[in-house]
């Protein structure tokens, strides 16, 4: 298997945006590894997707990898479909979703450790990935992490309240984080996380900043994102690129562009500033962006240098 700098791991979705009025939006491919994949996508090539999927992937997902220049080394078809979800956006920013195919494809088409070890190679630089915090799957994840080097941005996973939410939350995120690099969440995950009221934004970066971590990048939706440092934190408006349409997958896009910007070793403002231009660039469509060209790529490299010097520092 070739080398490849950046990862992106994890689950795959299709969706169908149920709008206000009733009507139903085309079947658009997503998924947190998909998004996050964009994200890095946007900034390089140098990037594949680790996952399972249906057997229907090669129709819509495949498509979109071979149009962006994307192998498809490591999607492992292990089901007859592809995850599949009907979205409904709530006025507070949230979304609710009803499975098609049954949530039992969740569990069966879920990333593990041995698939991203597969493929790991000494050219991984990067890995993003969305997951709970199971201290099994993360001990054998440490593992594969130590023997290849690369770095980790880890994507918060909150349980649903049928989930049986364990009580010691916080004490069971605290036992993954030094495991990490760098971590991403949302201002509702972390209003959820510390016990307290979501747009508390300084509270809840003072209690980010006594995590074990070095990086958080820390999400509050169309207001923009901070990334949160032991010592210092830095905030950066939401970008919009033409229009917005669809904010579903910019948590995950962005996520996946802050891990390129950390690990290319771009300065705390510029990684920021390229999260939050993935972000507009996957909200002005329903969807990941299609197509990724060079042209692209340069006017995104533009605007990030732009929104970098609309940066404050908290």
């Amino acid at each position: 298997m070739n080398g490849t700098a950046f990862l992106s791991c994890g689950n795959i979705m299709s969706d169908v945006v149920e709008r206000d009025d009733g009507s139903l939006s085309e079947l658009k491919i997503g998924g947190p590894a998909l998004y996050a994949l964009s994200g890095i996508r946007l900034f390089t090539r140098d990037c594949r997707l680790v996952c399972q999927a249906g057997a229907d992937y090669g129709e819509s997902y495949g498509v979109w990898l071979d149009n962006n220049g994307i192998t498809r080394q490591s999607v492992r078809v292990a089901a007859q479909y592809t995850s599949q979800h009907l979205i409904r956006h709530q006025r507070d920013g949230s979304y609710t979703w009803r499975s098609r195919f049954g949530t039992q494809l969740l569990g069966y088409l879920k990333t593990t450790p041995a698939h991203i070890g597969e493929a790991c190679s000494m050219e991984t630089r990067g890995v993003y990935l969305a997951q709970n915090t199971d201290p099994v799957f993360w001990e054998e994840l440490a593992r594969i992490k130590k023997e290849n080097g690369f770095r980790l941005m880890w994507e918060l996973e909150v349980p649903q309240p049928d989930d049986g939410i364990p009580e010691d939350k916080l004490q069971r995120v605290a036992r993954v984080l030094p495991m990490v690099d760098i971590w991403s969440l949302n201002s509702t995950e972390a209003g959820y996380l510390f016990d307290m009221e979501k747009d508390r934004e300084i509270a809840i970066i003072r209690r980010l900043q006594e995590l074990p971590v070095r990086f958080t990048f820390f999400r509050v939706g169309k207001r923009g994102a901070y990334l949160v440092m032991p010592d210092r934190a830095y905030f950066c408006p939401a970008v919009t690129v033409e229009r917005c349409v669809d904010p579903l997958g910019c948590g995950n896009c962005s996520t996946g562009a802050m891990l390129y910007g950390i690990v290319s070793r771009m300065e705390p403002e510029k990684a920021l500033a390229a999260a939050n231009v993935a972000a507009g660039f996957n909200a002005a469509q329903y969807g990941p962006v299609p197509l990724v060209t060079q042209e692209v790529t340069e006017r995104a490299l533009a605007l990030v240098d732009r929104t970098a010097e609309t940066v404050q520092r908290i």
